[in-house]
């Protein structure tokens, strides 16, 4: 996959003709999934490039829209899952103020046509240009018959819109559960291994601290069964996200990982962390013994979890 960066006024240097999708594709949930596989689809057929035309940062930021300035997949995230799918171009315009007051006329000509895409397939609930006031079912007019629109029909599950809001929401809850049957995958947080207090070791519990990317969407504090993978093995194991109540408390949240079966010295390393399921709230202990009996039962639980699920260390 080649990664193109175009600002307004720029143009692809590609010969070949187009088909693409179109959206801030945060999450890369199963309905994103079903937009890029008929893209790369229809490219097939028709002997097309396929390419997925996407934004940076995301429009509801500069809009205001939304004042989290939080992703699901963070950008350099969603590059590294969309390398994995096989799609031929990822596209990502600069947004700005400029883009945003474009007609939707002017959107379509400037991004779509001027850059050799043929068909587009899009959601039904797309919307582009100023004010959002271009709909899907207006791409092929606003076109000159320059494009052939699909559009695909609203995807539910549970008589819900699947959707980076209701993601976001379930991960605010600790439902990660529910986001895995959504996202099609566990959800992964990224971050370097840092030295954090030791006090781990000394209870015999050594974990592997860093801190969450303020870009990641904030999660539920607690203790989550989890899948680590370091230096492309992975591992099992539980995590604790919070403040540490019990013993060194720190006023930031902390995401602590205790891997099983594992000595190896990784302070510096970028590991991804995979949350499988929510386990409890974080508990402030009276004393060390309350602390380990409930880590030895949060640890048998996230065993009999993988070896229900099959997962294991490789």
């Amino acid at each position: 996959m080649e990664l193109i960066r175009l600002k307004k006024g720029e143009y692809l240097n590609v010969n070949s003709p187009i088909v693409a999708t179109i959206g801030q594709f945060d999450g890369l949930h199963v309905a994103h999934l079903v937009l890029i596989n008929k893209t790369m689809e229809i490219a097939k057929i028709k002997n097309y490039k396929s390419a997925i035309f996407t934004f940076d940062p995301h429009p509801d930021f500069v809009l205001k829209k939304d004042t989290s300035n939080t992703y699901v997949t963070p950008f350099d995230e969603k590059v590294n899952l969309l390398q994995q799918l096989g799609i031929d171009y990822a596209i990502v315009i600069e947004f700005n103020l400029g883009v945003a007051k474009l007609s939707p006329q002017a959107f379509i000509q400037d991004f779509l046509v001027a850059n050799h895409v043929k068909e587009v397939v899009v959601g039904f609930d797309f919307s582009f240009g100023n004010q959002g006031r271009g709909k899907a079912n207006m791409i092929e007019e606003l076109s000159n018959g320059h494009i052939i629109c699909h559009i695909i029909d609203e995807i539910k599950y549970q008589n819900q819109k699947i959707g980076t809001t209701f993601i976001k929401a379930l991960l605010h809850n600790g439902n990660v559960k529910l986001v895995k049957e959504i996202m099609g995958r566990y959800y992964k947080i990224t971050g370097k291994v840092v030295y954090g207090n030791q006090v781990g070791r000394t209870l015999n519990f050594p974990t592997a601290n860093f801190h969450i990317d303020s870009a990641f969407v904030t999660l539920h504090a607690g203790v989550y069964v989890v899948r680590v993978t370091v230096d492309d093995k992975k591992y099992l194991g539980i995590a604790n996200l919070g403040t540490n109540p019990s013993f060194n408390h720190v006023d930031h949240m902390v995401f602590e990982t205790h891997i099983f079966a594992f000595n190896k010295n990784i302070y510096g390393k970028t590991i991804d962390v995979e949350l499988v399921d929510y386990i409890r709230d974080e508990i402030k202990f009276e004393s060390k013994e309350a602390f380990l009996a409930q880590i030895a039962n949060d640890t048998q639980y996230a065993k009999d979890v993988c070896k229900k699920l099959k997962l294991l260390n490789k």
